[in-house]
């Protein structure tokens, strides 16, 4: 799971804020992307999940952080999985890019997630989950302005519109590509599932300069989640209360929140937490109909950045595919257990 380098942080004039982070001598404070939609990025969290839900799915994700902000953090994701019942292991490929600072920071990730799953009993299994993926980031150097660019009459360009000349060494390569693994655990019960991923276990180097100090640190993540079903026979009310911890280079998270679904119709709210105070609030919206389930979300940010970057704007959609099975494999699927969903 790769993500923003620098995807916190405070408001900052927009020339100044990009150059900064990105001369920033090591990235190793810098956390993991997180989607609010927590139902539409289970194996983003932990490979524990991929094709937990037997049938087959492709998800789709977008999210658009801080849109007041000059430079926002664009990212989109397009992940598929399925459950092959004779080898009793789910299987997941994902594409991911996240676009930081207008297009000045790209990166692209494909990975490969796999999963096995041993079953103790009807009502309990665990699921083991890797990760592989292929990380590139790139870099738009044109799109950067520094400090001794500005110019006290014209700011960063000359009387012409040229860009003032600045002495900051161009990188050798603009671009920089690594492998990284992750690896993660789920106890699934018919209710209820709890689980914990490390990603960047490798810790990889990610430097424009061949700075061999600037790593990624291992981020943990601990995932909980617990559905309660209605009594009704027909379009039962569930709820789905959950949380999700993460800690990356030292930088700690919490997220708890519910779903609330009734017959198409889908609810949730968010709230997340850094160690000092509660920096988002988030409030999520959708519906699912047969195959098909649409998520929207909106982030609003509390705090010093309250009413400053627009928060952030989610949108997920799932679409299933519902497998024909023969009476032999209907008799085989109860071998495995499925891990509780709220879609």
């Amino acid at each position: 799971m790769q993500g923003s380098f620098f995807r916190r942080g405070s408001c900052i004039v927009k020339s100044i804020l990009f150059p900064l982070l990105f001369l920033s001598a090591n990235h190793a404070g810098a956390q993991d992307l997180r989607f609010t939609q927590v139902h539409a990025s289970e194996t983003w969290l932990n490979p524990a999940f991929a094709g937990s839900y037997r049938d087959a799915r492709l998800i789709l994700n977008f999210r658009d952080q801080w849109p007041n902000m000059p430079q926002t953090y664009i990212s989109y994701r397009a992940g598929f999985e399925d459950y092959i019942e004779k080898m009793r292991s789910g299987f997941g490929v994902s594409v991911f890019q996240d676009n930081q600072g207008d297009q000045t920071l790209k990166t692209t990730m494909v990975g490969l997630q796999y999963m096995y799953q041993a079953k103790f009993s009807d009502v309990l299994a665990l699921n083991f989950g890797l990760e592989l993926n292929y990380v590139q980031t790139r870099i738009n150097w044109s799109n950067l302005q520094f400090y001794d660019q500005i110019n006290m009459l014209y700011g960063f360009n000359d009387v012409f519109g040229n860009p003032n000349p600045t002495g900051e060494i161009v990188p050798g390569s603009l671009s920089d590509t690594h492998v990284d693994v992750g690896a993660g655990a789920l106890l699934v019960g018919n209710s209820f599932y709890a689980g914990f991923s490390a990603h960047h276990l490798t810790t990889p180097t990610v430097s424009f300069y061949g700075n061999s100090a600037s790593k990624v640190p291992v981020a943990l993540s601990g995932q909980v989640g617990y559905r309660i079903t209605g009594k009704a026979n027909k379009n039962p009310l569930i709820f789905n209360p959950l949380a999700v911890y993460t800690n990356h280079g030292g930088f700690q998270q919490i997220e708890t929140g519910a779903y609330l679904k009734k017959n198409i119709l889908l609810t949730g709210i968010f709230f997340r937490h850094n160690t000092e105070n509660l920096s988002d609030i988030s409030l999520c919206a959708g519906i699912s109909k047969g195959l098909f389930s649409f998520a929207y979300s909106y982030d609003i940010s509390t705090g010093e950045l309250a009413g400053i970057t627009g928060g952030a704007h989610e949108v997920s959609m799932i679409f299933k595919f519902e497998e024909k099975a023969s009476k032999t494999l209907k008799k085989n699927q109860k071998n495995m257990l499925d891990c509780p969903r709220v879609l």
